[in-house]
């Protein structure tokens, strides 16, 4: 059984002949199932937990990347897979996974194509795509084996990256070309402050990347607690190990995915 999960920001006006189209093709395809709108005072953790409960073996989320990340702890923990319906802005990583915008992607959920991922794992609590540090890095150390990792002072970032997801589509690093959520690895991305822009060119200001170790398990501490965010919406705080989970989460792909994903 389907349980549907709606964004908040789907109550707008200006979506509902697009949800309406959604409901309509998901009537045509049979793959009908409980549709809930998520708001302020509803769980995301809880509502799943219960529907599982119910009986609810695939979590599709209507919306953005967003809702997506913030869906993957719990999907993973109920041990159910997990497909989405793109809607509106930021939707790169729905063309990543080969998701159409919109009612289109409801023939992906209908093929139900599943992919396993691995998923980096902190403290009990999964996530997707990266783990990032962004504050006092000077006061940070990172142990990998038998080594010491200690950030240089022009630092500007400590990331472990699961799932590489830039922030634009066109905007990808040649270096991550080989971070995959399918390799039993992760990434130990530290990045250099940019060069400020000069008069007659060079310098782009980005940050570079200093250092890119793989491993399969990070420790990160700290003289002082240090928040770190967690795929951008979940802050836990230093110290903290990083692993991961090799294939951990199911999710429904489609048949355009990055050549990367299997």
């Amino acid at each position: 059984m389907h349980y549907y999960l709606y964004d908040t920001f789907l109550g707008d006006k200006k979506y509902e002949k697009v949800i309406d189209r959604i409901k309509t093709r998901l009537l045509d395809l049979e793959i009908q199932g409980k549709h809930e709108r998520l708001s302020l005072l509803k769980n995301i953790d809880e509502l799943i937990s219960d529907e599982v409960k119910r009986g609810a073996n695939s979590i599709i989320v209507v919306g953005n990347e967003k809702i997506f990340l913030k869906v993957v702890d719990a999907a993973a923990k109920n041990n159910v897979s997990l497909g989405m319906i793109p809607v509106g802005e930021n939707n790169h990583l729905a063309e990543c996974l080969g998701l159409p915008m919109e009612e289109a992607a409801c023939d992906v959920i209908a093929a139900r194509k599943i992919v396993s991922f691995d998923l980096g794992k902190v403290n009990n609590q999964y996530f997707f795509s990266n783990l990032k540090i962004t504050k006092n890095l000077d006061r940070l150390s990172i142990q990998k084996d038998n080594y010491k990792i200690v950030p240089r002072a022009d630092c500007e970032s400590v990331e472990v990256v699961n799932f590489y997801l830039p922030p634009i589509a066109g905007d990808f690093e040649r270096k991550m070309k080989k971070c995959t959520a399918q390799d039993q690895l992760l990434e130990l991305v530290i990045r250099r402050k940019g060069q400020k822009r000069r008069w007659f060119g060079g310098g782009g200001g980005k940050p570079q990347i200093d250092s890119l170790i793989q491993g399969n398990e990070f420790a990160i501490k700290s003289f002082e607690y240090l928040p770190a965010l967690m795929d951008d919406y979940r802050v836990i705080k230093t110290p903290i190990k990083v692993e991961v989970e090799h294939a951990r989460l199911k999710v429904i792909v489609g048949k355009n995915r990055l050549k990367i994903i299997k």
